[in-house]
């Protein structure tokens, strides 16, 4: 199966590795591509059933009502996008801080996609479905990890004036079930979908909402400046699609066809 989907995705991406990865009382088998233009490394998803929204307290009612969603297979980045792979296609942005390990951020939502349209090999961003699906792995607790907060899995913050981003690759070690590395914490992350203030009416299929008015977008993951609470699996956050915030960044996706 790798072998074929490896040449469905000739010539942008090359099959790196398939590994066992555990967390949360979950494990999966997952391999792992690289998309040959920026570098960045993808997890191959297997899709299927789960239950979306806030399952554990604080219930709130933006993460409600939890509901089934049945997503197909997609391919996502193993690290939120870091400043080398998105330095390697011309892009605009207005980062905070300067490193080629750490994560690109201050790119507004319109920035990201216009990006992922520029680097070929279907690049996109993902569903909020899709994300929370990817950050859960299987488990249905507070957190990837469990229902408590822990700094060894994610950095958080306490909005002091002194914070910033961290390079993924000191997390490597803590992924989650699907391999994917802080996927809580560190930086939030740009979603697809249009931002609804609830999930009353919300696709089932993992497609992205869309609104016929308003540039309000969701913003998923935490980040290093707010609490712990922000980097729980069903945690939502906004952003307005034109803002270029430090600590907003991106973490890539492409769709799968069987």
């Amino acid at each position: 199966m790798i072998a074929t989907l490896a040449r469905q995705f000739t010539p942008h991406f090359r099959h790196l590795e398939t590994l066992s990865y555990a967390a949360g009382g979950a494990s999966h088998r997952i391999a792992s591509f690289v998309h040959l233009r920026t570098g960045a490394a993808l997890q191959l998803l297997p899709g299927g059933r789960y239950e979306r929204g806030g399952l554990k307290a604080p219930r709130r009612a933006r993460e409600q009502p939890h509901h089934e969603v049945l997503l197909r297979p997609l391919l996502l980045g193993r690290l939120p996008l870091l400043q080398a792979e998105w330095d390697r296609v011309p892009g605009r942005d207005r980062r905070s801080w300067r490193r080629p390990e750490l994560p690109i951020e201050g790119v507004s939502w319109e920035d990201a996609r216009r990006w992922l349209s520029a680097c070929g090999g279907g690049l996109r961003l993902p569903s909020e479905a899709e994300w929370e699906f990817a950050c859960r792995a299987g488990t249905t607790s507070a957190y990837f990890w469990g229902d408590e907060a822990s700094s060894t899995y994610a950095w958080f913050g306490s909005g002091g004036a002194e914070w910033g981003t961290q390079p993924p690759h000191l997390h490597a070690g803590v992924p989650n079930a699907f391999g994917l590395v802080d996927v809580a914490g560190n930086l939030a992350e740009w979603c697809e979908d249009h931002y609804v203030g609830s999930y009353h009416g919300a696709p089932r299929d993992g497609s992205p909402r869309r609104s016929a008015r308003g540039d309000l977008r969701v913003v998923r993951g935490g980040d290093s400046y707010n609490g712990s609470s922000h980097c729980r699996s069903a945690a939502r956050n906004v952003a307005s699609k034109e803002v270029q915030a430090g600590g907003i960044g991106l973490r890539v996706a492409a769709s799968v066809v069987w």
